[in-house]
């Protein structure tokens, strides 16, 4: 077979987002059965064809074009294409490719296109995108902004993103520290997409579509008039002179108390977290440290009022709700606490019948109650556990089901109609080591 050799228009580099590099090497690390073909990084598979191989999981396919796989074995293979998204295939079952856009099977041939089996047509790549958007759900509910320059966000914010109804809000370079990455936080804004899927199974589309309009702060709403606000910075609040997290501090930069009195807001979230000492440099520790905030923010601001009677039952802010301490959330809470899954060490006085306690242990339960039933803690925290704060036994459903029955309702009843569950490897493509990945966003 003839090696070929990639023109510029296919080498795109900025596509890569910078990460796009190629070592020299006569055996491929993403499909070892392949064979060399005696010019660099090129191989062919007897299964799979003939491709180009990067360092970091991109290979250039002749036939299917740039694919992302981020890891691989002949007996399960997820294969990421910027246009196609998310494909499954094995050596077994190719040239068959589930494409998990439509959730159907697709026989795939270089000169015909895509073989649909219930039409029995074929479609070239064009057609089979176009049932993509035909096939999903969508409404004015849902938006994808671009991110932009913003001046009205206070000096320590300088960019923007409105996604889903969450306001993302960058911070520049101020206070001795360099500006967060415009890449960075297109990666919080797909992931915010992720959480937000209309068209992800078990989904209640009316009640998300309520959590949306509820995280504006829409007449109605219950903190109507106040949007929600995810702030992302850089390192920690002590990298920044002065640190905006001290109330000396926060007066220091232009504009950003009343910023912060005029909207919902609660965690950060740190590209390249530095705050216990060397920046963070892990992927799944980025994927972690992403998820907890965004579900500090959407719990708290979003999920209370979206599916019906969610309001009373997720009363979480002594300030705004008067019958707290009757709530389904208070009972779980106290629950989780008696039943040793939930250890309050370090929680203020530890007692969840003090206000100020009440309101900081509520978001902590909700992030580590949602990671449970997602079985995120073994994926995603150092070492796969949280332990003694929150219970190896209760990391999976099984375990939150027998030592947290009434957090284990408030889930199912309240927050799985309306949060969707990334895939593993979807987050796994964003956040890789040393930052690099892509994020996939596109504004609509």
């Amino acid at each position: 077979m003839k090696c070929l050799f990639l023109p510029a228009s296919i080498l795109f580099v900025s596509f890569l987002n910078g990460n796009y590099s190629v070592s020299t090497k006569t055996s491929s690390i993403i499909l070892p059965d392949a064979s060399y073909l005696g010019s660099a990084n090129w191989y062919e598979s007897s299964w799979f064809g003939t491709f180009f191989e990067t360092t970091n999981s991109w290979l250039y396919h002749t036939n299917l074009g740039w694919l992302y796989i981020p890891s691989s074995t002949t007996n399960n293979l997820w294969i990421y294409n910027p246009d196609l998204k998310w494909l499954w295939t094995t050596a077994t079952f190719y040239p068959w490719l589930y494409v998990s856009e439509l959730k159907e099977w697709r026989y795939y041939s270089n000169q015909k296109g895509f073989y649909t089996p219930n039409t029995k047509q074929w479609l070239n790549k064009s057609d089979l995108i176009a049932q993509f958007t035909s096939s999903l759900y969508t409404s004015a509910s849902y938006s994808s902004g671009n991110l932009v320059s913003n001046n009205n966000l206070s000096a320590w914010f300088d960019r923007s993103i409105e996604i889903n109804g969450l306001m993302l809000v960058i911070a520049g370079e101020v206070g001795g520290q360099i500006a967060v990455p415009d890449e960075w936080a297109k990666k919080v804004a797909q992931t915010v997409k992720l959480l937000t899927d209309p068209n992800s199974e078990g989904i209640d589309i009316s009640s998300q579509e309520q959590m949306i309009k509820v995280l504006k702060g829409e007449t109605g709403t219950w903190h109507a008039g106040f949007s929600s606000v995810q702030r992302i910075a850089y390192g920690s609040g002590a990298d920044y002179s002065p640190n905006p997290l001290t109330d000396l501090g926060r007066q220091s930069y232009l504009g950003y108390e009343n910023f912060q009195d005029s909207n919902m807001m609660n965690d950060m979230i740190w590209y390249r977290n530095s705050s216990d000492g060397a920046p963070n440099s892990i992927g799944d520790y980025d994927i972690a440290e992403v998820l907890e905030h965004l579900m500090h923010t959407i719990h708290l601001y979003g999920v209370p009022g979206a599916v019906p009677n969610s309001s009373d039952a997720l009363q979480w802010d002594p300030d705004f709700h008067s019958g707290w301490q009757t709530s389904e959330l208070y009972f779980a809470v106290k629950e989780a606490v008696d039943n040793g899954v939930f250890n309050l060490a370090d929680y203020r006085d530890e007692n969840i019948n003090s206000p100020e306690t009440y309101r900081v242990v509520c978001k902590e339960y909700l992030y580590l109650l949602n990671f449970g039933m997602w079985e995120f803690g073994q994926e995603f925290w150092e070492n796969g556990t949280l332990s003694p704060e929150w219970s190896d036994q209760a990391r999976t459903p099984t375990g939150v089901k027998e030592l947290n029955p009434l957090g284990f309702s408030i889930f199912n009843s309240y927050i799985k109609p309306i949060l969707s569950k990334p895939s593993l490897s979807a987050l796994r493509s964003i956040f890789q080591d040393n930052d690099s990945g892509i994020s996939g966003y596109q504004a609509d």
